[in-house]
């Protein structure tokens, strides 16, 4: 039989789930080092420990902690949580968006400092113009949402393929300056592959309109420190919300926190804050686990490895 090390905060109806639909499985809640399964989150040094495992699935859809060379050993299996998280981060987004075009944080600001001021001129949701990097579950999700709104949805995709009808225009990654040049907002979910590292610099936020929002939900290594505290500083575009950072958490001391025009969240969007994302990835656990006693080829599956 074999061995699951869950290394995640489940209820107890959640437990009774899962081992309902693996009899075949003995489930370990907390840290078992003899496990060949693990899923949940468990530090690189910690894992390394685990001398029998055979297959990691993980609680998010980032995986470059675990591609890096030397941390699992060949042969073992790699699966992600793509898809579980594509509610709660894209209605994260929808929020922070909505909150910026109408200056809600600013009025908070103004709030909390007992003073009664118009900010002045807001715009109209249904004349936004939105680009989205990244058309992945998340992106395409967001993306119908916007659509919703009436908001004009630009997509940009790795590769090029048939545009889909919840996108207005469609561009490539070697057209990122057409693509946020003259849009309300830009939003990343952009993976932090080699690729994107550093793909956003100060240069990169000045092709963008002054009055543009620009938010990061995918990773913090897309801009660093420095070039956010740039934008900032000198106002090259209207503001900024981000849920990742170049290093997390956000140091207490960073200049960061105290710029009006940025809205900061604590890598917050996808952490399992809707109970449906829990069940979604409950879901996911079960079809998976049984495949892999079946000997049939896992959902979310990741080859790819440094």
């Amino acid at each position: 039989m074999k061995k699951v090390c869950v290394a995640a905060s489940l209820t107890a109806e959640q437990k009774k789930r899962l081992e309902a639909a693996c009899p075949d499985y003995e489930f370990v809640y907390g840290t078992d080092e003899d496990a060949q399964i693990v899923v949940g989150y468990l530090p690189i040094k910690k894992l390394k420990q685990f001398k029998n495992l055979e297959w990691l699935q993980t609680l998010s859809a980032g995986v470059e902690r675990y591609i890096a060379k030397g941390v699992l050993n060949e042969g073992v299996i790699l699966t992600n949580a793509s898809g579980v998280h594509t509610r709660e981060v894209a209605e994260h987004l929808l929020a922070v968006l909505l909150m910026m075009v109408k200056k809600l944080h600013i009025y908070r600001d103004d709030q909390k400092l007992h003073v009664w001021r118009d900010e002045g001129k807001v715009k109209e949701i249904t004349k936004l113009k939105v680009t989205i990097l990244g058309l992945g579950d998340i992106g395409s999700y967001l993306a119908r949402q916007l659509k919703a709104l009436g908001i004009h949805v630009i997509g940009v995709k790795r590769r090029m393929i048939e545009k889909p009808d919840y996108v207005d225009e469609l561009y490539t990654n070697e057209e990122l300056d057409k693509a946020i040049g003259d849009v309300d907002a830009v939003i990343s979910l952009l993976p932090g592959n080699r690729e994107n590292v550093g793909l956003f610099t100060v240069d990169t936020f000045r092709k963008m309109r002054s009055d543009c929002i620009f938010i990061n939900a995918g990773r913090g290594n897309l801009c660093d420190e420095e070039t956010l505290e740039t934008v900032l500083d000198e106002k090259i575009i209207a503001g900024i919300a981000a849920d990742v950072y170049p290093k997390e958490p956000l140091p207490a001391e960073s200049p960061l926190w105290d710029h009006e025009n940025l809205v900061v969240t604590p890598h917050a969007a996808g952490g399992y804050h809707l109970d449906s994302a829990m069940e979604t990835l409950i879901d996911l656990c079960i079809e998976n686990l049984n495949r892999y006693h079946e000997g049939k080829p896992l959902k979310n599956l990741i080859s790819e490895r440094e």
